[in-house]
């Protein structure tokens, strides 16, 4: 199997651009040989994150991440490598034969898991097109305005009213009661619902006569359900029921929709966050693609964070009654937290982008694409709000957009909406500014200061002493250049061999002979560090404007002189025991002049 890894993650990385699969979630800029860009791992203001073409690696000096592609994809895209080598060999048009003969029972347990929510949405699949959904669901969706074109695209299903229908299909395939309470799929417990046969024991179907939205993973798997209830069913159950908390479905950073919007949200930097399931649906079957939803849960910073990853501006499409208006003030401040640009798209009380969707998809487009600034409309609505004819009217315009306006970092965006507040509150701006400024300092001491990693041009070192030092420059040259290692590796001095081997990197550079040693480290730490030490390198001083071939001979004298000073200084270690030992036998004897004379000898080694 690691011969197989080997060799497809070479073909893989010799298909594909590391600018090319970085760039497609970030927006890189040039930079003298290399890329650079904001880290997307952690909140930055100065660009840190650097990518290398020639050396097909990337590294960030803020947070210390880097490696290769597979590396990249998979800590963005949250993914195991066996995840990302899929992802990857599909955007390489490599075939990975070895992964497609598989049987079912060598797979992983999570391979099994999302095997089982791909089964349960080919089920409910059917069952909407072929079984009692036809009836009972299907009408349904084509009354809001969706088109067969479009439940197929988003794999909509119907889950049969019954206590049994998917746990007996699923047990039929030879999944197990357990897997499938794992994934939520059934519930079991000592308890049986209201209205259960008693025969039915402990486990039961959790989706019973509801229409059936799959949330998908980045990549497109079945991670879990929204499930809304069927017309005609039991209106006393909640309307809408989601998967629960599983190894699979995460509800704090599922994003619906997110497999089919994050091309356009890439493209246009820009996400709309609407509502409702059928609102992603209708907006997409209007034309607009960068769109996803929360399915029924608060917004969360992480969801933000994934969708800073594809850009910086966030529109909020909520329905603006009076639990609409909350939420988007909350997610709001949120994304302003999280250094966003945040919009708001508004629609009159009684409608949602589904119906807009049906009626108008026109007039919904025209919508969306006129959104205000979100610190704009609320500021407006608090004016709307309150007297600016009093005292009090002026003091609670300002606390309460003071409120919002302490979530902006920005010192110079924090400003204009000072300034946008004093003239709405009807108040001179030193004296709004005074109190904004109070409260933001306040907040600062509350929450404790942004903890922020400064820009560093070299990496943290994890040596101290000279030859130390000098192993991480040899470490360096061995990690970027193939023929160093061919050349040099095999002669190594034993000694000089005996102490690399001490140094955590030199075990996959002896490992990797031709191949890329960064496609052989696994831990994440040791990942950084070699990227690190590679990207110090070929930015210093000595290959300053070098072309590839003198970059080549440049790091061969280089090589060599470190060996040949990695020699001296492990024998000076060899000669320095020797004394140590003389010296103990000198004082074990009480020769005080033998022991002067190698003390002296000793301190004058030491210092050379």
């Amino acid at each position: 199997m690691a011969a197989f890894q080997e060799n497809t993650t070479e073909i893989i990385k010799s298909h594909l651009n590391i600018v090319d699969v970085v760039g497609s979630y970030i927006k890189l800029d040039k930079a003298g040989a290399h890329y650079k860009a904001n880290c997307p791992f952690h909140q930055e203001r100065s660009p840190s994150f650097m990518v290398n073409d020639e050396r097909n690696m990337w590294h960030c000096f803020g947070c210390g991440k880097g490696g290769d592609i597979f590396a990249f994809v998979m800590e963005i895209e949250g993914l195991q490598f066996r995840e990302a080598l899929v992802l990857l060999a599909e955007k390489a048009g490599v075939e990975l034969p070895q992964y497609r003969q598989e049987s079912q029972g060598s797979k992983d347990t999570k391979e099994r898991l999302v095997a089982i929510m791909e089964l349960a949405v080919r089920f409910y699949e059917h069952q909407l097109w072929e079984g009692a959904g036809k009836i009972k669901a299907l009408p349904y969706l084509r009354k809001r305005g969706l088109s067969d074109e479009t439940i197929r695209k988003f794999r909509l299903g119907y889950a049969p009213d019954g206590w049994r229908h998917f746990r007996e299909f699923a047990e039929s395939k030879g999944y197990t009661v357990n897997e499938l309470e794992t994934v939520g799929m059934i519930i079991a417990k000592a308890e049986t619902a209201d209205g259960a046969p008693a025969s039915l024991g402990k486990a039961y179907d959790r989706f019973r006569d509801r229409i059936m939205f799959p949330i998908t993973d980045i990549l497109g798997r079945p991670i879990g359900f929204s499930a809304r209830v069927a017309p005609g069913g039991d209106e006393s159950q909640a309307k809408y029921i989601n998967t629960p908390e599983s190894p699979l479905y995460h509800k704090s950073r599922a994003l619906y929709g997110l497999s089919w919007a994050k091309q356009a949200m890439k493209q246009v930097g820009c996400t709309v966050v609407v509502e409702g399931n059928v609102d992603v649906i209708a907006l997409s079957q209007a034309g607009i693609e960068n769109v996803v939803a929360v399915s029924g849960t608060a917004l969360t910073g992480e969801q933000l964070d994934i969708m800073r990853r594809y850009g910086k501006e966030v529109h909020l499409f909520f329905d603006m009654d009076g639990a609409g208006q909350k939420a988007a003030r909350k997610s709001t401040e949120l994304a302003l937290e999280k250094e966003l640009n945040v919009k708001l798209i508004a629609l009159s009380h009684g409608k949602d982008a589904a119906d807009m969707g049906a009626e108008n998809p026109e007039e919904l487009k025209r919508i969306v694409m006129a959104p205000v600034a979100a610190p704009q409309y609320f500021l407006e609505g608090i004016v709307a709000a309150h007297s600016r004819e009093t005292g009090e009217g002026k003091r609670a315009i300002v606390d309460d957009f003071t409120q919002l306006l302490i979530t902006i970092k920005n010192p110079l965006e924090r400003s204009f909406w000072i300034k946008e507040l004093a003239r709405g509150a009807g108040l001179e701006e030193r004296l709004v500014t005074g109190v904004v400024n109070q409260a933001f300092l306040e907040k600062t001491r509350r929450d404790g200061p942004e903890m922020t990693v400064p820009f560093q041009t070299t990496p943290k070192s994890s040596f101290a002493s000279r030859k130390e030092r000098i192993a991480e420059e040899v470490m360096a040259l061995f990690l970027t250049q193939p023929v160093l290692r061919k050349e040099f590796l095999g002669s190594l001095d034993p000694e000089v061999k005996t102490f690399l081997a001490k140094q955590p990197l030199f075990f996959f550079v002896l490992q990797a002979g031709e191949h890329d040693p960064l496609s052989l480290i696994e831990d994440k730490e040791l990942k950084g560090l070699a990227t690190g030490l590679a990207f110090r390198l070929l930015d210093g001083p000595e290959f300053a404007d070098l072309s590839e071939g003198e970059i080549a001979e440049k790091s061969r004298a280089l090589l060599q002189e470190y060996l040949a000073i990695l020699l001296e200084e492990v024998g000076k270690n060899e000669k320095l025991r020797t004394i140590e030992g003389a010296l103990a036998e000198a004082r074990k004897n009480n020769n005080k002049e033998e022991e002067l004379r190698l003390l002296q000898e000793f301190v004058e080694l030491s210092r050379s």
